[in-house]
């Protein structure tokens, strides 16, 4: 039979004509594309799309990889290999001694091991429906920890530095020894980043990249010794209201999966991760 003119292009839901609000795993890629752009930027980094490609490079130039991202907006086929690997080389490469990069992608990849990548994982992506939590001390902090949106420099640094210790973030210690990842620009945009404190002490921190559509929940840490008190399920709380009523959507470690299930997130489909060195 003749297939209508019309038909030969049908909406894939991932092309970089697809509309916003088509699909939420498309959403959530372009909205994490975006935040790390936002991280790299006001860390005085690049950023650099290759839209032909669908994918968005961001460099802070930073020994920690988490610095260094870059994001896959489309599914990628098998003979497009070589052009993702100029792209990546040509980008990352103007940073000689830096640390490696991460490439993150919805879709499956080819086995770019051949090319010098090292697989970092396939981590799950989970999505958090709108509506209220299924016990009330999700939606109100343990009576010890205080949280607060980050506001100013200070709280800034409170943030980085529990992150950087309790995640931890091994070539970023110790605090302080190495070029700061989060610019003060951050604060009052579309990043909602919290600390939580143990009295004077910061212990916890989670964020939150907002869009019309979801909010990207990242940066979720908790000190040690802190943890078993119900801290990281509180702070993760607070980040998903950051954004009203809408979606929450995260990359989850396999270790945090049973948290964010408590939380109401729904693993939906696993990531693909790359890790490239320069």
């Amino acid at each position: 039979m003749t297939i209508p003119e019309s038909h030969h292009e049908l909406e894939n839901g991932s092309r970089a004509t697809t509309p916003d609000g088509d699909n939420l795993q498309l959403d959530f890629t372009r909205a994490d594309a975006a935040a790390f752009a936002a991280l790299a930027i006001a860390a005085g980094g690049r950023v650099e799309h290759d839209h032909r490609l669908g994918l968005t490079m961001t460099d802070a130039a930073s020994p920690c990889p988490f610095g260094n991202v870059a994001h896959l907006c489309r599914p990628l086929a098998a003979e497009e290999t070589p052009a993702l690997m100029r792209g990546l080389r040509g980008f990352y490469g103007q940073a000689s001694g830096a640390g490696p990069y991460i490439v993150f992608s919805a879709w499956p990849t080819a086995d770019l091991a051949g090319d010098g990548l090292l697989l970092g994982g396939h981590p799950p992506l989970m999505v958090r429906p709108p509506g209220p939590f299924a016990s009330d001390r999700f939606e109100r902090p343990a009576d010890s920890l205080r949280i607060l949106e980050v506001a100013d420099a200070q709280q800034l640094e409170d943030f980085e530095r529990v992150m950087v210790e309790a995640y931890p973030a091994a070539e970023l210690l110790p605090f302080g020894s190495r070029p700061r990842l989060f610019g003060e620009g951050l604060i009052g945009s579309a990043w909602k980043m919290f600390v939580g404190y143990e009295g004077d002490t910061p212990v916890a921190t989670a964020a939150g990249y907002v869009t019309d559509a979801l909010v990207g929940i990242e940066m979720v840490s908790n000190r040690q010794e802190c943890r078993g008190r119900g801290y990281g399920a509180a702070i993760t709380a607070a980040a998903v209201r950051a954004a009203g009523d809408v979606p929450a959507v995260l990359i989850s470690s396999d270790l945090g999966n049973r948290v964010y299930r408590r939380l109401g997130f729904i693993p939906v489909l696993r990531y693909t991760l790359w890790i490239g060195t320069r």
